[in-house]
């Protein structure tokens, strides 16, 4: 079998693949202080909070973060647990949630899954611009080195670059004037960026859809440049729609796997003492009470 060494370990391809595969997500350091995951500890011990993990760590690998119940016996012997512990972890201390047709997720995970992917998403759009920024000026450079009868580039360089820029660019006018009388050049380049972001998202725009964005734009700006700063503004943020201009603003909200209600949570485990347990359980409206995830 192929191998390769890397960091002095020898690895094999199905490891390498594997290293490649481990995806990454977000975890708080305190989750353990969780009032559930307290009860999860207190009830089941610290095997039991391994469960829990592996269970997200479980859903994170799944493409839409969500695992059927009727696979937990065989996650189970996988992990080296029972299926009775693992079946309690995720349906005794509403740690999760579940679907009609028989799945369990994790709020928490999706909201941390849904930041970071828009973060990406905005991350390579900002690249495309910033690429198109760096084309346009290796082309400005190179006209200017033709005239100073430079060997840089050619004449017939020059011109095939230009020819092969101005494909692409009737290319992607030709996708929105083909339903549309748009005459304005950069507003047709905004409405297929923002067709390309709706489609990144997994929410494309069909030909309907992007009749009556155009329709919604007419009346919500009075002239082009508007539109296209609308546009901009639903592409920055991906938006599935446009909305009239605001100003930015700045969500504090936080991104934890649960939610502390420290109002909610004093009086009912300022007088908690692990230690003194005797194995007694909360009842399903205390543990309703609990502001978590």
């Amino acid at each position: 079998m192929p191998n390769i060494l890397t960091n002095k370990i020898l690895l094999t391809d199905t490891e390498v693949q594997m290293k490649k595969d481990a995806y990454y997500f977000s975890h708080d350091s305190n989750s353990k202080d969780d009032p559930k995951c307290v009860l999860l500890i207190e009830q089941l011990g610290l095997e039991g909070y391994g469960i829990f993990w592996m269970l997200v760590e479980t859903l994170r690998d799944q493409p839409d973060y969500k695992y059927p119940l009727s696979l937990l016996a065989a996650l189970a012997r996988r992990y080296n647990s029972t299926a009775q512990k693992v079946e309690t972890v995720v349906k005794n201390y509403k740690l999760f949630q579940f679907t009609e047709d028989e799945f369990f997720f994790s709020i928490s995970l999706m909201e941390r899954m849904e930041y970071l992917e828009n973060y990406r998403l905005k991350k390579s759009i900002a690249g495309k611009k910033g690429n198109e920024v760096r084309w346009n000026n290796q082309l400005s450079i190179a006209e200017s080195s033709q005239c100073d009868n430079s060997a840089i580039t050619s004449p017939s360089q020059i011109i095939a670059s230009k020819v092969k820029k101005s494909k692409v660019k009737k290319s992607k006018e030709k996708e929105i004037k083909d339903n549309n009388t748009i005459e304005n050049k950069l507003l047709i380049q905004a409405l297929n960026e923002f067709k390309e972001m709706r489609s990144k998202i997994k929410k494309p725009l069909t030909d309907r859809a992007l009749t009556l964005t155009i329709d919604k734009l007419n009346k919500l700006a009075a002239n082009d440049n508007e539109k296209i700063e609308i546009l901009n503004q639903s592409i920055m943020n991906c938006y599935q729609g446009v909305f009239p201009l605001k100003k930015e603003g700045v969500n504090n909200n936080g991104n934890g796997f649960y939610k502390q209600n420290n109002e909610k949570s004093k009086g009912k485990w300022s007088d908690y003492k692990p230690g003194e347990s005797t194995g007694s359980k909360l009842t399903e409206s205390e543990i309703a009470d609990l502001d978590l995830i």
